[in-house]
């Protein structure tokens, strides 16, 4: 087997925890010699790796300092994956059609292998260091040697860096946004060749299902509505701190937040999309607001719920821009942003913070605001005290969940560049926490979610226990009463039931008491939720 080497070095600020070498690499800096122990030597890889060309992008010193090399398992990884199809053809007991679907299975994964680009990934790096108190720069390698990179990961998602003129879409009061460039209609075209090229059976079938379903639910043929797409995408997310919405829920009666708006950004070639939204709306039965000039044109639909916020679905044209937005006033503040008449996102003190020594050009970026994660937080801790008021310890759990994880904010560009897919971004979190923190918190939920649903289940087990109990111990009684000539009034004792009940003692799993009651009367539990009539 192929040996991947790893350097894996974090350390958490204050606890000085260090990872040990995951898995045969050499060291190559120097060390802290211990009393007594022999010389320290560098270690020279026999095998060619990407150690130098990744790390010669990261940055030294921090917290978090990582190396994968893949090369020597992911070259070939295609032929490799072929060499087993023998394997199958000789597997002994297997039908003949199940053998070929099998095979042909087969011959799907190794294409989507071969096609994907994921052989020329020699390498994988990361990095965080704090540079200013609070502020973190995490840079994220994944690398190809020159002249390789032409599969679906290299090309399919930006293959040139450009300006992000997204960010100039961004109103100030922008708490989250992702932005990136993707080719759908390369996509497409991926999956249709590999699945025809599979000769599995049905699945030419399936994709013209998929054609056929698309054309029927939206009225427009799929070639040409990817054809119309112009590969940049991007949603953004609102925080209007000066309105706050209600909903039910809460401890009090209502969850409180700042009131949100999103905003979805397709760049397109042509009106294709837009005529035919305008179409259906104009042949609905809700009222559509129309706006056409200064080359915007929007249609904007009154919703008639009330609901306490600004909501006005809205899609919009302008420029290389399709929008959809929960309002058309976001719309028209994103506009505004771009044509310069209202300060955005670029303009605040916190996205200028971020943004020092990060590139200015890449194929997608991604920033949070401390807003956004308080208003989480917030969130949370709503549903939290909500849920203490009928299981305190699930409450405390999610309290001390969401402490983890403090708000902190974030920007980051990733680029497709002559060595692959570099990411640089600057935030307030430690990278070495961001990475170690899913170790801590996963088992964490997971025993939050698998606790409360281990002890409900074994109260319903203990309830149906004692419930059979209870109807065992009214047979007995109806036995007693016939065989002794006795009348529903009288009551008997446990001694007189022992006989009809096998000389067992009966008693509740939940540690329950048990009243006989009358011949007549249903015998009853303490716990109250065990009794029959419940």
């Amino acid at each position: 087997m192929q040996k991947a080497r790893v350097t894996f070095v974090a350390a958490t600020a204050g606890a000085g925890l260090i990872l040990a070498l995951l898995a045969g690499c050499g060291k190559n800096a120097s060390q802290t010699e211990i009393p007594g122990a022999p010389p320290a030597t560098v270690v020279v890889a026999a095998e060619k790796n990407s150690f130098t060309e990744v790390t010669s992008h990261l940055d030294t010193g921090g917290n978090l300092y990582l190396y994968l090399g893949t090369a020597q398992w992911l070259d070939g990884l295609s032929a490799k994956a072929g060499a087993w199809r023998g394997t199958l053809e000789s597997l002994p007991g297997v039908k003949d059609q199940d053998r070929d679907n099998m095979l042909h299975g087969f011959d799907l994964l190794t294409n989507v292998i071969k096609d994907s680009g994921i052989e020329d990934v020699s390498g994988f790096g990361m990095s965080s260091v704090e540079f200013e108190l609070g502020l973190y720069r995490t840079k994220t390698v994944l690398h190809h040697y020159p002249g390789r990179g032409t599969g679906l990961i290299w090309t399919a998602f930006g293959t040139q860096p450009h300006t992000l003129d997204g960010l100039d879409l961004l109103p100030a009061s922008t708490a989250f946004a992702v932005f990136s460039d993707t080719d759908f209609q390369q996509l497409w075209t991926f999956v249709d060749k590999e699945l025809t090229q599979s000769d599995i059976p049905g699945a030419g079938d399936a994709l013209e299902k998929v054609r056929a379903g698309f054309e029927k639910g939206t009225g427009l043929k799929l070639d040409d509505t990817l054809a119309s797409l112009g590969g940049e995408y991007g949603i953004v997310i609102t925080l209007n701190d000066d309105k706050i919405v209600e909903f039910p829920g809460g401890p009090s009666g209502s969850i409180k937040f700042p009131e949100p708006g999103i905003l979805i950004v397709m760049k397109v070639k042509d009106d294709l999309i837009f005529n035919r939204v305008d179409e259906v709306l104009k042949g609905g039965r809700l009222p559509v607001a129309q706006t056409d000039k200064d080359g915007l044109r929007m249609r904007s639909v009154s919703v008639p719920i009330p609901i306490p916020m600004n909501l006005k679905p809205s899609i919009a044209r302008s420029g290389d821009y399709l929008m959809l937005a929960t309002s058309d006033t976001l719309i028209q503040q994103a506009l505004d942003v771009k044509s310069g008449k209202e300060p955005g996102l670029k303009s605040t003190d916190e996205f200028k913070k971020l943004q020092r020594n990060v590139p200015d050009q890449g194929n997608s970026f991604a920033y949070v605001s401390k807003r956004f994660g308080q208003a989480w937080l917030d969130l949370q801790q709503q549903i939290a005290d909500r849920a203490s008021l009928n299981n305190p310890g699930q409450g405390q759990l999610m309290n001390k969940l969401s402490a983890l994880n403090p708000p902190a904010d974030a920007f980051s560009v990733s680029a497709n560049t002559t060595e692959g897919w570099m990411a640089t971004g600057n935030g307030s979190q430690d990278g070495a926490k961001v990475a170690l923190l899913p170790m801590v918190v996963l088992p964490a939920v997971a025993a939050g979610v698998a606790l409360p649903a281990f002890a409900k289940a074994k109260a319903k087990a203990q309830e149906n226990a004692c419930r059979n109990n209870l109807r065992q111990i009214q047979r007995a009684k109806q036995r007693w009463a016939q065989e002794n000539g006795k009348s529903n009034q009288d009551t008997p004792t446990w001694a007189d039931l022992s006989p009809y009940l096998g000389g067992r003692t009966i008693k509740c799993p939940s540690g329950g008491e048990y009243d006989l009651n009358s011949v007549g009367e249903q015998p009853t539990c303490s716990v109250h939720t065990h009794d029959q009539n419940n």
